[in-house]
């Protein structure tokens, strides 16, 4: 994405990145979804009435109902598309650089942050760990979203 936006003359990194990122929020709807289709990526254990029974993960017990994860991140992504989507629509014209990419970074990480919490750990060295290796690699993308949107805002200011 740099090297496009040194070739598009007089768009910046910022403005590329802030169009691409809805998209790709559309694309995590997809990825997430197919997750779910291969029982990957599987959520913790649970009784709620919306658990899923993954028969072909693996897992030790694989008739344990779980929470969907899959389907969690897929919805986040998904409704950060529609929010994204719809500013961009709404606001193209007056849109500060870095703007969209901010949203972006801050609702993909929370959402993942909060989400991890339901899954099963990925690795075994993440065992007894209080936060997971997903959590510890989304708050500095979370701070980096707060950040592009502080400097947005104080652009626009």
């Amino acid at each position: 994405m740099y090297l496009y936006s040194k070739r598009k003359a007089g768009q910046s990194f910022l403005w590329v990145m802030d169009r691409v990122v809805i998209t790709v929020a559309l694309a995590g709807f997809f990825i997430r979804t197919g997750n779910l289709m291969n029982s990957e990526i599987i959520g913790k254990a649970t009784d709620v009435p919306w658990s899923f029974v993954f028969v072909n993960a693996f897992v030790p017990d694989p008739m344990t109902p779980r929470h969907p994860a899959q389907l969690y991140e897929a919805l986040s992504y998904l409704t950060i598309f529609v929010i994204l989507f719809s500013i961009y629509q709404k606001s193209y014209k007056t849109l500060k650089e870095g703007y969209l990419l901010g949203i972006f970074l801050v609702l993909v990480f929370v959402a993942r942050f909060i989400i991890e919490f339901y899954k099963e750990n990925q690795s075994s060295f993440e065992q007894g760990m209080t936060l997971n290796m997903g959590q510890l690699l989304s708050i500095p993308l979370i701070l980096w979203g707060f950040y592009l949107l502080f400097k947005s805002k104080k652009e626009s200011a």
